[in-house]
């Protein structure tokens, strides 16, 4: 058996103390560097959400544009068809004015068959009125 002395003692005392301070100051840095990566990450985080902001600021602003490029477009569509409407209402009576114009053929036809008639007949009669 061994016997454990005094100095010994002491020796494990500072050799503990040393270890203590050792691990204490592992524990400082260790803190240190993750405060700063925390930092580190924290910044990036920011400047990635400044940027989608942005990004998403952009898209809100072209979809902004767009809306009102369509509301535009339909209010001009709606006018066009508005002002069809009055010509759509006409259309009945253009066709009948159309089927008028075909009575109106017929007739036309019949006056010339009748000139051309009377002036064949004319010219067989040798160019007489008498009957």
């Amino acid at each position: 058996m061994t016997t454990v002395t005094s100095n010994d003692i002491q020796e494990l005392k500072d050799l503990l103390s040393a270890m203590r301070q050792e691990n204490r100051e592992q524990m400082i840095s260790l803190r240190e560097e993750t405060r700063e990566q925390i930092d580190t990450l924290k910044e990036d985080n920011r400047q990635q959400i400044e940027t989608l902001r942005e990004e998403n600021n952009k898209q809100f602003i072209n979809l902004h544009k767009e809306i009102t490029e369509v509301k535009i477009i339909t209010a001009k569509i709606e006018g066009t068809i508005q002002s069809q409407a009055v010509l759509t209402q006409k259309i009945p009576d253009l066709i009948e004015k159309v089927g008028e114009l075909k009575n109106w053929k017929q007739i036309a036809i019949v006056a010339i068959t009748a000139f051309t008639s009377a002036t064949i007949t004319w010219f067989i009669r040798e160019g007489n009125l008498k009957p």
